[in-house]
């Protein structure tokens, strides 16, 4: 592999001033010195670095337009790396990670789709290491069946998800020493209907359980409120596959999930659509 050249800045760049071939141009050019069958690339840093650089260039661009770019630029890096089967799993395995901790559903929903592999283009043993990649994801994306809960809260409250008759659910996943996880369980609790319209469940990271239990107390959050000390081992956090925190779902009475919202303002967004 060349010496790599992070060209983020140069590549928003391109992207925002030229028509959609250009765009695609330039996006090819971008992995010019990457040899793709180089299998000694795979997490490395040199890639790791590359990558960063290449998904994180969308952000600085258009929100509007973010999710379509980050597809557009997915399908230039898949078609190249399928010549390597490990180097496509790789780079879907990164992308999936970084695109679902973002909260990017539409992005997310197009990885799961293999993307750029043709029919009969891989064999059983492939095509079972790539569902080994997207089964967690495919569990938790909206549309699917939340994981069952099953357990007793911080206070001593027995809790099922499903005999519940909650008619929403909001759970979220979070850490007391996170302060944005801090501030989203807040906007939750200012402005929404905790007692009547949703039920409040959520899953803590903590060093122990009294931890939880002064934040709980500090934030004032009613619900039902969860901690292990197995952390992000614990069952929820396994069955979720939690991977960065918050991490915020709503499920309707039927216990699908509806929404996977990234903040606050994602959230009053849906809120705001579908009320």
């Amino acid at each position: 592999m060349k010496k790599i050249i992070h060209i983020s800045i140069l590549l928003v760049f391109v992207l925002s001033a030229f028509s959609l071939k250009a765009q695609n141009e330039a996006l090819q050019r971008y992995w010019d010195d990457v040899d793709f069958s180089d299998t000694t690339l795979i997490s490395s840093q040199a890639m790791f670095d590359k990558l960063v650089a290449f998904f994180y260039s969308f952000t600085d661009g258009d929100e509007r337009r973010f999710d379509s770019l980050s597809i557009v630029g997915l399908c230039v890096v898949l078609d190249k790396a399928k010549v390597n089967m490990r180097m496509y799993e790789y780079i879907l395995d990164f992308a999936l990670n970084g695109y679902s901790s973002m909260g990017r559903d539409q992005v997310t929903n197009y990885l799961l789709n293999y993307p750029q592999l043709a029919e009969g283009e891989v064999d059983m043993e492939e095509g079972l290491r790539l569902d080994s990649i997207t089964e967690p994801y495919q569990k938790v994306k909206v549309g699917a069946k939340a994981p069952d809960v099953i357990g007793v809260t911080i206070d001593g409250l027995d809790y099922h998800l499903y005999d519940s008759k909650a008619e929403r659910v909001i759970a979220v996943f979070w850490s007391t020493d996170c302060e944005y996880c801090h501030e989203f369980l807040v906007q939750i609790r200012k402005h929404l209907n905790l007692k009547t319209d949703f039920e409040l469940v959520t899953f803590a990271l903590a060093d122990n359980k009294d931890e939880v239990v002064a934040t709980v107390k500090k934030i004032r959050l009613p619900g039902y409120h969860f901690y292990d000390s197995l952390r992000w081992d614990s069952k929820p956090f396994l069955d979720y596959h939690v991977t960065s925190t918050p991490m915020v779902l709503v499920l309707d009475a039927e216990r699908t999930i509806v929404c996977k919202p990234y903040d606050w303002n994602d959230l009053k967004e849906w809120l705001r659509i579908n009320n």
